[in-house]
Parts: structure tokens; C-alpha cells; sequence
């Protein structure tokens, strides 16, 4: 395939235009024309990533997160941005990248409703203006300590949280840096889960009495096997990175 198409596929379920306006969204280097026939999907774009995509051949690396999302101040081939570029130009491997497109998707295809879909539950809308965020109702009720137990096992990830025992009907979830929600999920939903929470926030989740689970940013890494299974009538290999969180528990 080109890579275009590959492109032009997912945009059908994840268009640009819904990237928010600080994000930066699609092509990041390389060359649309080019000739895919292996891909390499990642949450993160960064020199293991991209390191591992030369090593199984790829000619594509598709990320979560962007490349260009962070902070570049040049491209000297001695720091990690200009050596990223430089072995991307190198290798011949087009960089791709759906965050806030993704977040958002179409048609219940969504990293949040991939997450929230995980954990069994039914009725399942946004409970956000940007249409980012989900919120459900569990299939079958259950205690906070049985949902953080239940966490843990689905995403075989570490949890932390605040809130009392109780039994938890209806939940929330935003993927990533979703903290600043829970002031309006208070009354709404019995728990949220999300992640890069501060104490302020695991104070109000116990002074308005809603369950707040902080689980790792890594969750998102969800994308990688969503991704493949998307790509799976294509004419391309499709390989995911599976690579560690950046923080050791």
C-alpha cells in the first residue's frame, strides 16, 4: 500500500479536524507517497519506538502520541529530537500520529470508549462538550474495592484511589490527563478513572463523595492491538511496539 491510503483509511475513523487546537496531529516526517508493506503501531513516538521499526523492517511507525507534541528547540543530531528525525530520514520511515483525533473518533471507536468497553458496562455516552471523555453503567454492580481489583486484572496496571467503599453503578473514564473532570462528574457517576491525578483532586473525590481511580498514562497503550485489529483487512503487516511504561512500580 501507500502510505497515503493507510493514512486516508484511519482518517475515516479519526479525521484531523477533530484534534483539539493545541495538538499536532498527522504526518510528522516522511513521505506519503511511499511504499508500506509493514507497520509498526506505538503509543509513543521516541528513539525505542522508532529503534524498534527499523529492526523488524517497518517502513511506518503509527503513534498515540505525537512526535512534534513536545517542546523542540532544534534538531541537532546529539539530542534525542534530531537523532529521532535523522534515523526516521535515514531508515526511510514515515511518522503518523492520532492523539486528540483518536480520543475523540466516530462511532463509538475511541480510545475512551475502547477503555470503558473493557470493564463491562452498557449505555455508554460522552459526558464531555469535546465528546472525549465516557461515562457507562456497569453490567453487574459491584463494591469500589471489587472495581479497582477488576482494574488492575483488565489492564495489568497499578491503581491507586480515593473514595470510600460503596457500590459503584454508574463510572467514568478519560485515558490520560483527565483530572480536572471530576468536578463535573461529582453527582453524576459513582467513580472516575483516569490518570496523572494531584491531592487536590483525591481531596475532592472524598469531600463530594464520587470514587476517584488513578491509573498510569500507559493505559492508553490500549491503541496499539485497536489499531491492528483496524488495519487487519489491509494489505500490510501490522506489528505493535509493546513497549514497557516509561515509569517503574
Amino acid at each position: 500500500m501507500i502510505a497515503y491510503e493507510i493514512i486516508n483509511y484511519l482518517e475515516n475513523y479519526f479525521p484531523l479536524n477533530l484534534q483539539q487546537p493545541w495538538d499536532k496531529c498527522g504526518v510528522q516526517i516522511g513521505d506519503i507517497h511511499q511504499d508500506i508493506n509493514k507497520v509498526m503501531i506505538s503509543l509513543n513516538a521516541d528513539l525505542q519506538s522508532l529503534q524498534l521499526a527499523i529492526d523488524n523492517d517497518c517502513q511506518m511507525l503509527i503513534t498515540h502520541h505525537p512526535f512534534f507534541l513536545e517542546k523542540i528547540n532544534n534538531l541537532s543530531f546529539d539530542n534525542h529530537h534530531g537523532k529521532f528525525v535523522q534515523l526516521a530520514i535515514i531508515n526511510n520511515i514515515i511518522v503518523y500520529s492520532l492523539h486528540t483525533c483518536l480520543d475523540q473518533g466516530k462511532d463509538g471507536i475511541s480510545m475512551n470508549d475502547w477503555l470503558i468497553n473493557e470493564l463491562d458496562v452498557h449505555d455508554v455516552k460522552c459526558y464531555d462538550d469535546i465528546k472525549v471523555g465516557k461515562q457507562a453503567i456497569l453490567n453487574v454492580p459491584c463494591s469500589t474495592s471489587q472495581l479497582v481489583s477488576k482494574i488492575k486484572d483488565k489492564f495489568n496496571l497499578p491503581v491507586k484511589y480515593a473514595g470510600k467503599e460503596k457500590m459503584i453503578s454508574s463510572i467514568a473514564i478519560c485515558g490520560g490527563s483527565g483530572a480536572e473532570d471530576i468536578e463535573q462528574l461529582a453527582g453524576k457517576v459513582d467513580a472516575y478513572i483516569t490518570g496523572d491525578t494531584k491531592h487536590r483532586h483525591a481531596k475532592y473525590a472524598i469531600d463530594h463523595d464520587i470514587v476517584l481511580i488513578d491509573v498510569p498514562h500507559h493505559i492508553e497503550v490500549i491503541m496499539e492491538k485497536k489499531l491492528k485489529e483496524l488495519l487487519k483487512n489491509k494489505n500490510i503487516e501490522v506489528l505493535t511496539a509493546n513497549i514497557n511504561d516509561y515509569y517503574i512500580y
